[in-house]
Formats: structure tokens, sequence, C-alpha cells
């Protein structure tokens, strides 16, 4: 339909054209001429024209042709409407399509990626990149098919009234052509650090209101200030490159149809007043034909420039589209079913790239199914690093994790990680209702069973105490609540998952003694029956587990009950006596 439309659109605008020819022809000659030679294109097309307009009277002649001129321009403008909205509807069709698609791709990379990437990049990406893909995109794909086709249809014209001139007028296209490609380069080069000054601008931007607090607490809201507007001032200027080339084609190619036309009409009127070769209606028409060529031209000439704009933000975009997962998925994996027997951790080592330094080493430990451990020691002893590999967030660099005697790496990580809960210190919850936060990534949960894990997480108190209960949104990040009502909400979630492994990292760390005792009662609950992993650093949290690691520098020291570690462990015996348990 867009085709069709566009080919309608054509042939209406060439028509209207030519009948404005006719009109002007009929106005000032009295009437219009009919052609002897009826072999040509253009006297079959003025002899048709005649016919159709030409009436008893030079009133009656012109007004048919005004008639006939408003009959095509109407026709013009219903087709260019049609086709416009076609094409819009296949623009944004597209433009959701891509967007989904990456934001689809972003999802099932790998932890790695988003350590790798910053925040900024990725936001822009989706959003800025895209977008900026859509504008010109939308600005240019309109005109794609429609230009190009407008553009042969006069000047197939222009060829029939007189084919001299004609060539004589395209004698610079090819400079014009040449210098819009040269400008178009240099338009692409400047759109690309545009792109890039949004994407430190949408970084920026969200980690000041991440971090507000911060800012606050420091009272460095001056400082912050500065430092946006160093960023929103170089993308300023690399926006402002861009768009003095972009503004440039325009006038350009303008300035140049002039003196094509100023030379025309020269030429044009020695031939008619002078040498009387050409008659004074083909000249007026051949005037009107080159003024509309000039419209679509322009109109390519900025389409370029659209282009280059939209390849530096698609380059970005398809940069992300093309990544791929550092986190190999298995040919035929393993179905998971259940934990039954042990996890064993065999020889691991592990660092987050070939050129840093290993976070851990030689680590060797079984686990048992039911068992409940403890993994503490200093900060950047690897306790939390150790924690995400059991889920396969990353993979072991050297060694490996053997569940139940199967390779982690032998099973698909979304169905492994089926058997883990997992609550952390720093609880996510999104800008949703509590319900929601609670039935995160389970389908077809009942009331029910949100308020029954709500209320074995010790939440459904002060969930009840709330205007829209369990309806009620938790604000970006859950900034509505406390620490501890953000915790009991986490705990909730990981109880409703049913897992089978729970992994808490520093999970009460960070919350007063009245909330950690509540989170701590939240937790025996969740993790009653089933194979407990907790890390931390606060030994009163963990003294009564059945077994403690003790991790220094990546590598395993201590490992026993409490009791058994203050007398063999120093490292653990320091920690402990640092917090006061000696």
């Amino acid at each position: 339909m867009s085709l069709l439309a566009t080919l309608l659109f054509v042939a209406f605008n060439g028509a209207a054209y030519w009948l404005s020819a006719s009109f002007l022809a009929a106005l000032f000659q009295g009437g219009l001429e009919t052609a002897a030679d009826s072999g040509s294109l253009n006297a079959l097309l003025k002899n048709a024209t005649a016919a159709l307009l030409v009436a008893d009277t030079p009133q009656g002649t012109l007004t048919r042709a005004a008639l006939a001129i408003v009959i095509a321009f109407l026709g013009k403008n219903l087709f260019a409407y049609m086709q416009l909205w076609y094409v819009s509807f296949v623009e944004q069709r597209v433009i959701k399509s891509l967007r989904d698609e990456l934001f689809s791709k972003l999802m099932r990379q790998d932890l790695a990626f988003f350590q790798r990437e910053r925040r900024g990049d990725l936001i822009s990406g989706v959003l800025n990149d895209v977008e900026q893909f859509n504008i010109a995109l939308n600005k240019s794909f309109t005109k794609l098919i429609r230009d190009p086709v407008n553009a042969i249809l006069v000047l197939i014209l222009l060829l029939a009234v007189s084919w001299k001139l004609t060539l004589a007028a395209l004698i610079v296209v090819p400079a014009v052509g040449s210098v819009v490609m040269i400008i178009g380069r240099k338009i692409k080069k400047h759109a690309v650090r545009v792109q890039e000054r949004i994407a430190d601008l949408t970084g920026r931007l969200h980690e000041m209101i991440a971090g507000i607090r911060v800012v606050k607490a420091f009272t460095a809201e001056p400082r912050e200030a500065d430092r946006f507007h160093r960023l929103t001032g170089r993308h300023f200027s690399s926006a402002l490159r861009q768009e003095k080339l972009r503004r440039l084609v325009i006038p350009l190619n303008e300035i140049v149809g002039v003196l094509i036309i100023s030379a025309l009409l020269y030429v044009g009127g020695e031939l008619v007043l002078v040498r009387g070769t050409m008659a004074s209606e083909d000249f007026i028409r051949f005037l009107v034909l080159l003024f509309a060529l000039l419209t679509p031209l322009l109109s390519m000439g900025n389409l370029v420039a659209n282009i280059r704009v939209a390849e530096a933000a698609g380059d970005r975009v398809f940069r992300l589209m093309d990544s791929v997962p550092t986190l190999p998925q298995p040919t035929t994996p393993i179905p998971v079913s259940s934990f039954k027997n042990q996890i064993r951790l065999d020889g691991l080592s592990f660092r987050y790239s070939d050129d840093t330094p290993y976070v851990l080493e030689n680590i060797n430990l079984t686990i048992q199914h039911g068992e409940r451990i403890a993994i503490v020691g200093r900060s950047g002893s690897g306790k939390s690093t150790l924690l995400n590999l059991l889920p396969r967030f990353f993979d072991p660099s050297e060694g490996a994790i053997i569940y139940d005697g199967t390779d982690l790496r032998e099973f698909n990580p979304n169905e492994l990680r089926k058997l883990f809960g997992i609550v952390t210190q720093d609880v996510i919850l999104f800008h949703t209702s509590i319900a929601e936060n609670i039935a995160y990534g389970l389908d077809d949960v009942s009331d029910a069973q949100i308020r029954a894990a709500a209320q074995a997480a010790h939440a459904n108190e002060f969930i009840h105490e709330l205007p829209e209960s369990y309806n009620t949104t938790v604000g970006e990040t859950g900034a509505l609540f406390s620490g501890g009502q953000r915790q009991r909400i986490s705990i909730a979630r990981a109880l409703l998952r049913n897992p089978e492994i729970v992994l808490l990292d520093e999970a009460t760390s960070a919350l007063d003694v009245e909330s950690e005792q509540a989170i701590q009662a939240a937790l025996a609950r969740l993790t009653e029956g089933r194979t407990v992993i907790t890390v931390t650093h606060r030994l009163g949290a963990v003294k009564d587990s059945s077994r403690i690691i003790v991790l220094e520098k990546g590598r395993i020291v201590g490992e026993g009950r409490h009791d058994e570690l203050l007398k063999s462990c120093e490292e653990y015996r320091i920690l402990a006596e640092s917090q006061g348990m000696v």
C-alpha cells in the first residue's frame, strides 16, 4: 500500500506541476498550443493537456486549468498523507521491535557483561541511541523511495521538454554529490561523539540520582552541578559541530540550484526571444518542472545527512546487539531436577579477566545436602565472589564446581538458578507493588501464597498497616521503606520460591539490633530443612553453624566449628577478638 500511495503521489505531483505550467501558458498566451509532431513524449503530453483543458473561450480554458490544478494538488497531498501514514506505521513497528530485541539481548547477557559495560552506555543504547536512530530513520525512510521516484519522473518530463537544457542543468550534479558525501562522512563522525556525550550524561545522571544521599551528606551539590555542566558543555560543542555541518547541506544545494536556474533562464530566454528555436510554453513548462525537481533533490541531499546520523546511532545499537555472552551454554544441557547429595568445589580458582589477579585460588570444598555452613573473612577476601560462582553467575577460571557429580557448566544456568534462593545485604526492589515484588520471577502465584511467604518472613504485620496493604507501591529501589522492611520483603520473595539451596550474602550486616532479630527469625524459617551457605563478617550470626570456612586473600585458611577455629586458626581468632567474641 505504501508503494502504491508513493507511485500515485508521484503521478499527481508530476501532473500538478505540468498543469501549473499549462495554466501559466493559458494565462499569458491566451490559450494552449498543440504540437504538430505527435511522435515525441512532449508532443503527446501537450496534445493530451490541450484536449483536456482547452475550451471554446479563454475564460473556459482558465477555469478548466484551475480546476485541474486543484484536483491534481488534492490528489498529490492525499496520497502523500497515505504514504506517510503507512511508512510511519512501519517505522514505529521497526523501532519497537529493535528496542524490544535490544532489551531482550541485554537480558540474555551474563553478569560479567554488566560489570564491564557502563550503565550510561546501556541506558543510552536502549533509549537515546534507539530514539536517535528512530528520528533519523523517520526523516529518511519516508523520503527514501518517494523522492528518488519523484525526481526521476520530473527528470523524464524535463528531458521530454528539452533534453539539451536538462543535460546542461545536470552537469553540476556529480560535483554537488561529492560535496554532500564529504559533509556526510564528517556528520557521522560528529554524530558518534554526540551519542557518546549523551551516554556520559545519562550515566552521570543515573549515578547522581542513585547516590543522592551521599551527595547531600557531603554537601557536594555545587561540585556535582559543575561536573554535570562540563558534560553538557561537551555535548553542546559536539552537537553544535554536527548541526553546523548538517544545516550546511540544504543551503549549499539551494545556492547551486539557483546558479543553475539563473544560467538556464539566460540560455532559455535566448532560445525563445533571440533564436526562436523553443516555444515560450515549453520554456515556461521547463522552468516550472525544474523548480519542481529542486524539491526532491534538496531533500535527497539532506537525506544523506540524516542517514549518517542514523548510522552513528545504529553503530552503537548494533554493537550491543552483536555482544555475545561470555558464559557458554551447553549444547545439550543436563536436566536439573533437584539437589540431592553434595556440591564439590574442586581446585577452584577465579579472576575477573586475564589481566587481573586471582580473587580465589585453589579452593577445595565439599558442601553436603542439608548442611548449614558459613564463609567468613575480612573484606576483599573473596567471600561474595565464591557465593556468585555457585549459581553460575560466573564460570571458574580454573577447576570446577560439581553438583551431584555433574559439572555446573553442563546445566542450563536458568534451570540451575531455580534451585537457589538468594538474600543479599543490598536489597533490590522494583518500582511496583509489594505483592509483585514478592512474587517476582514466578507465574500463577496466588494472593494466599504471597501472604504466607510474607507471614513467614515477619513482613505481614507492617504490610497490613499500609493504606493499600500488599498493593502499596514500594517506590524506586524500595526507597519508601526502612532497610529492615526491605530485607523482609526480600526474604519473603526467596521463601515463595521454595529454594533447595539458600545463599545469604551479608543479609543482616547493615541492620539495627531489633531489625536483625526479626530478620534472623525470618531466616530461620527460610532455611529450615535446606542447604544454607552464609557469607558474613559478623561472627555472632554464624557461630552456631555446623561448619565455618575462613577465607584470607582468596584462600581457605581455616575450617571447623567456632570453638575449634578459635584454637586452630589465627585469622579467625583475630576476627573474633575484634568483635568482642573472645
